[in-house]
């Protein structure tokens, strides 16, 4: 996903790496995922009926973020299965943020989807307006429909190569995320050249670690996985394939913003906007304690200053144990949610050993590399795949 510039000083916005998620549909979905997060925070909104943003919420959230005048500004669609939404619903975003817009702005889009609905239409619309997607896809088809259960007995890999192909036909720009969990992670380099043979060349990998999961990743596991990977990185070529994992930790032993939240050094980066409105601080915390209020009475600068985001926001670096650890620059302690699906926020994560293993493999190569970026790219950010 590509961050939005804005964030609030003494009650007004400021330029600073922010994002905007927006959940069209809630946490519906046309795939029954075994490992899916969303799916229970569904009883935070019981009713039977679909979940589908109403306009004048999309044109609240649309005009209150536009008014600001950001040089960029992207709106950032999550689900759930944001597709759910309909094509129609999608060019109404668009006319919306035409019309709203300022002048001199630049508007995007990001689109995170199964693959499932997308067609023909769907991937016209996807290249005329420059969205740019996240396919969800979890390696061959063997590991992906395990644990990716598409309705009525289709194959929801299948689907998703589909959707794959005809982006590429349509020329539409995607990423691929892939969740790495008990069944997938002994792959290892083997799941990535898979992916670059299928002609994938932008991947991000997500740890599954969830409370109670049978399918989390195990760290020594994902600890391996990420060395692996690694390595077949380093050999393929850092300028040929773009792993986002591993350029945010480029980025971060030069001291740029790492552009992916589990390194950061606070969760201040994200507001969280559900169909109705509701606000929160991070889609892996839309939880009623963690609810901020609704677009529909505060304006978005309202929340990112509230008290209850900066408490949040606080919860990130405070983990005692990680006082002497020599890369906690690099990780910060990594992901809330993971902490909390171990013994809590303030403990280390149950990923630990796995970054440990990783930055004890890694770390050398890693500071070659953002060495190197840093003289070729003086004062950008920091990609060894640009």
């Amino acid at each position: 996903m590509v961050p939005l510039s804005v964030a609030v000083s003494n009650g007004k916005i400021v330029d600073k790496p922010f994002q905007l998620l927006i959940k069209p549909v809630g946490a519906d979905c046309n795939l029954r995922c075994a490992y899916c997060f969303y799916l229970p925070t569904a009883h935070l909104y019981p009713d039977a009926t679909p979940k589908r943003m109403p306009d004048d919420i999309l044109e609240t959230i649309t005009g209150g973020l536009l008014e600001h005048r950001f040089p960029q500004t992207v709106f950032a669609w999550q689900g759930g299965e944001p597709t759910l939404a309909g094509l129609d619903f999608f060019r109404r975003v668009v006319a919306c943020e035409q019309r709203l817009g300022k002048g001199g702005q630049s508007v995007g889009n990001t689109l995170q989807t199964n693959g499932v609905l997308l067609d023909d239409e769907w991937c016209r619309f996807l290249r005329q307006y420059n969205f740019l997607i996240g396919l969800s896809l979890d390696g061959p088809q063997e590991i992906h429909d395990l644990h990716r259960r598409a309705p009525g007995g289709r194959s929801a890999w299948e689907l998703a190569m589909n959707a794959a192909r005809l982006m590429d036909k349509h020329e539409v720009l995607y990423n691929i995320l892939c969740v790495i969990h008990r069944d997938n992670a002994g792959m290892g380099a083997d799941l990535a050249r898979w992916f670059v043979q299928q002609g994938f060349r932008h991947l991000q990998f997500i740890p599954c670690v969830e409370p109670g999961q049978p399918l989390n990743v195990p760290p020594e596991a994902y600890g391996a996985f990420l060395c692996d990977v690694f390595d077949y990185w380093i050999r393929e070529g850092v300028e040929r394939v773009s792993i986002r994992d591993f350029e945010a930790l480029v980025a971060a032993c030069i001291h740029h913003p790492a552009g992916l939240c589990t390194y950061g050094r606070k969760c201040n980066h994200y507001l969280v906007v559900e169909h109705n409105g509701d606000v929160y601080p991070c889609d892996f915390f839309v939880r009623e304690e963690w609810r901020l209020g609704n677009v529909m009475e505060h304006p978005l600068e309202w929340f990112m200053r509230c008290e209850t985001h900066k408490r949040f926001a606080k919860i990130k670096h405070d983990v005692p144990a990680c006082a002497g650890c020599p890369w906690r620059s690099l990780c910060n302690g990594g992901c809330i949610k993971d902490r909390m699906a171990g013994k809590g926020a303030s403990s280390p994560s149950p990923l630990c050993p796995a970054y440990k293993m990783f930055f004890r493999h890694a770390e050398p190569r890693l500071r070659e590399l953002a060495r190197r970026v840093a003289k070729r790219q003086p004062g950008k950010p920091a990609s060894p795949s640009q």
